[in-house]
């Protein structure tokens, strides 16, 4: 009041009803925010009883042994198909790196192939591996699985 009256300024309303919205707007504020804390807990209490509560478990149960037993079918075959790509390499690499070098490995065969020309003889290099395969089923059988590859080359005249 004082500033109005030295600055000329017309004074500013200050009655009943500015406290009233001004203490309304400021309890309004303070409600919402209890409120909204309020849902809050709510929400986590909810979902809290629903992590507790067993219904429905051997319904999942019933779902997830299924499914799991297909993902594990699923992925031996894969891991068989990628371990015999793999394998199948080797193998041949070995071939072909023994037809090259002249040396033949410890796995290694010889074989004498009839040839039309009788001053030039054939020979092939046929290496062979052998991998055991991981078993990612239980239970499913207790042979043990393995993987055998050959690799094939002919081999270079060593004159």
């Amino acid at each position: 009041m004082v500033i109005s009256l030295l600055s000329g300024l017309p004074r500013r309303q200050r009655g009943k009803r500015w406290l009233r919205s001004s203490w309304r707007r400021r309890f309004l504020e303070k409600r919402k925010r209890h409120l909204l804390k309020m849902r809050r807990k709510r929400d986590l209490s909810d979902f809290a009883k629903k992590l507790r509560s067993e219904r429905g478990s051997v319904e999942s149960a019933l779902v997830v042994i299924p499914l799991m037993t297909l993902f594990l079918i699923s992925t031996q075959l894969v891991l068989t198909i990628s371990s015999r790509n793999i394998e199948t390499a080797y193998a041949q690499s070995a071939a072909t790196h023994s037809s090259i070098t002249g040396r033949l490995n410890s796995g290694d065969r010889v074989i004498d192939l009839n040839s039309a020309d009788a001053f030039n003889d054939l020979r092939a290099v046929v290496s062979s591996r052998n991998q055991k395969l991981p078993n990612l089923i239980p239970f499913l059988g207790s042979k043990d699985r393995f993987i055998e590859v050959h690799g094939f080359s002919i081999l270079e005249n060593q004159g």
